[in-house]
């Protein structure tokens, strides 16, 4: 803040209707549904500017400016989750993957029919959690990556 301007872009700006202790998503995490979870925060997080805390990109401040209760930083209290929880369930997995693979248009609508998908896909993707890439790069393999991911679901349906 400079000459008393406000900067409510900052990541550190906090809205009025923000507060200790606000819920950002709608259940706690139970230790179960990582995936489904950490899509939730992350969109929350996103949603409120404050993404940078959990992803690394914000620069952590002075030791002298504050601190954080259990960690270090907010991206190592995150890292720490992100080891702890993320592993596939390889149950679930399986069972959505059966599941997509006898899904039949049959005398359904098109739309129907890829929106059986699209939720298979979408829940797909929230197991898979590091299938979400947030770096920036020249080199091209991010698109090609995305355009692979695209063409096999496109094959799918």
């Amino acid at each position: 803040m400079a000459s008393g301007v406000v900067d409510s872009t900052h990541p550190y700006y906090l809205h009025p209707s923000d507060y200790p202790g606000m819920n950002l998503v709608s259940s706690a995490f139970d230790g179960r549904s990582y995936g489904g979870w950490r899509r939730a925060v992350v969109i929350a997080l996103s949603a409120k500017n404050k993404l940078g805390f959990i992803d690394g990109s914000l620069v952590v401040p002075a030791a002298d400016s504050g601190s954080v209760l259990y960690s270090q930083s907010a991206k190592d209290l995150w890292s720490d989750l992100e080891d702890r929880f993320s592993q596939i369930n390889g149950a679930n997995l399986f069972q959505l993957q059966k599941e997509l693979s006898v899904v039949v248009q049959g005398s359904s609508s098109v739309s129907t029919y890829f929106t059986k998908m699209k939720s298979l896909w979408d829940e797909l993707d929230a197991l898979n959690t590091f299938s979400a890439c947030v770096c920036e790069c020249d080199c091209g393999v991010k698109t090609k990556n995305q355009k692979a991911h695209q063409d096999e679901r496109l094959l799918q349906f």
